[in-house]
């Protein structure tokens, strides 16, 4: 085997020694960017007759929704037959699959703003002692859709500091 030859395999042995040992990069699964799925619907009046109520005897009518079947969308279900101090409960869809549910026991919830990757929620605060209700305010939550997060997440960005709004 003449010199070239020799070196030549030999480079190309070294070469795919390396290549077989060298770490490979993390593919990032973009899938969930997508549109939804064809046929996607939600059907939110029957989201609120199965989500349990507020309190007993008690359940959700369907308030503020959209963007259910995009990246990140919305339901609101409302207190059926609530004032506006009443809990609020705010379902989080991406392409037509309940994600999470924000907030717990929240006393009222109101839409801030929204594109197809972004819910902004304002929260509302306990009023000071001796204050009415209505003199209550709000913190605001942002919720991202983040297709980096395994298969995709509804991740939280706050609250915001008082006196931020989106």
């Amino acid at each position: 085997m003449s010199r070239t030859v020799r070196t030549l395999t030999a480079t190309a042995c070294a070469a795919g020694l390396v290549a077989a040992v060298a770490p490979t990069a993390n593919a990032i699964n973009t899938d969930s960017l997508g549109g939804p799925p064809a046929g996607c619907e939600v059907d939110v009046e029957q989201v609120a007759e199965e989500t349990p109520g507020p309190f007993p005897d008690t359940g959700w009518t369907v308030g503020e929704h959209g963007n259910l079947c995009g990246n990140l969308g919305y339901l609101f279900l409302e207190t059926e037959g609530g004032t506006l101090t009443s809990p609020t409960k705010v379902l989080l869809y991406h392409h037509g699959e309940q994600l999470a549910t924000q907030p717990g026991d929240t006393p009222r919830v109101l839409l801030g703003g929204h594109s197809d990757f972004h819910v902004a929620l304002r929260i509302q605060q306990p009023p000071a002692e001796d204050e009415p209700n209505a003199e209550a305010t709000y913190a605001t939550t942002v919720y991202v859709w983040n297709p980096f997060a395994g298969d995709g997440d509804a991740s939280p960005i706050g609250p915001l500091p008082f006196g931020i709004t989106v």
